[in-house]
């Protein structure tokens, strides 16, 4: 697989604002319309530079789009890490879990091209330096909101309350991801649930599984 070329270091401040609103300007165009807009010219027409100036710092598009997907999970873990504890905890370990499934539903519902097209260029580059930093910055942002629930370790009968956090985690975001981002899978032939009742359903079996003993 091939590697993530790096895009050069910019020495300069007003180099480092160009490649700050190219990187940006990357991810709206991906957000907004998806991976198959997202070409160069339209990207460095929203960026306010040439075309040419791209291919100054990135060896072609892919290596664009991966520097952009590499710089919003490194602001993703940035901004989680100050706010994530005011934004998810609540009195209750239930109340706690329902606003949970809310921020990561709305995650999906709100970025679903962007989501999609994170995925596939993951898929694509499992093996690349690319996709072995991209899965660590996800799990830097799960481990954050795995520190967070501990509080409510002594509610967990699980003997490793991290691991089980970490399972519930894991298992809520890929039924989400599959039933937001796969209008095709088999959540919607075989439970056509609403958004809703996902979300309700998903935070029972959330509670129920931490609370659960282990043999």
């Amino acid at each position: 697989m091939p590697k993530t070329p790096p895009a050069l270091e910019p020495k300069q401040q007003r180099s480092r604002e160009t490649l700050e609103r190219l990187l940006m300007a990357t991810i709206k165009v991906l957000d907004e319309e998806g991976l198959e807009a997202a070409v160069v010219p339209k990207i460095a027409a929203l960026a306010e530079v040439s075309p040419a100036s791209i291919y100054r710092r990135f060896e072609d598009k892919d290596a664009l789009l991966r520097a952009a997907f590499l710089h919003m999970l490194r602001k993703s873990n940035e901004t989680n890490r100050g706010r994530l504890e005011k934004a998810l905890l609540r009195k209750t370990l239930e109340a706690t879990t329902a606003q949970l499934m809310t921020l990561l539903f709305d995650q999906y519902q709100r970025h679903p091209r962007l989501l999609r097209a994170l995925s596939r260029f993951m898929d694509a580059d499992a093996d690349s330096d690319f996709g072995r930093e991209a899965r660590l910055h996800i799990a830097g942002n799960i481990s954050l909101l795995v520190d967070v629930l501990l509080v409510f370790r002594d509610e967990v009968g699980h003997r490793f309350p991290r691991r089980a956090l970490q399972f519930a985690i894991l298992s809520a975001l890929s039924s989400m991801e599959v039933h937001t981002l796969e209008p095709a899978s088999l959540w919607h032939t075989v439970l056509p649930l609403s958004d809703k009742e996902l979300k309700a359903e998903l935070a029972r079996g959330f509670v129920a599984y931490l609370r659960s003993s282990q043999p």
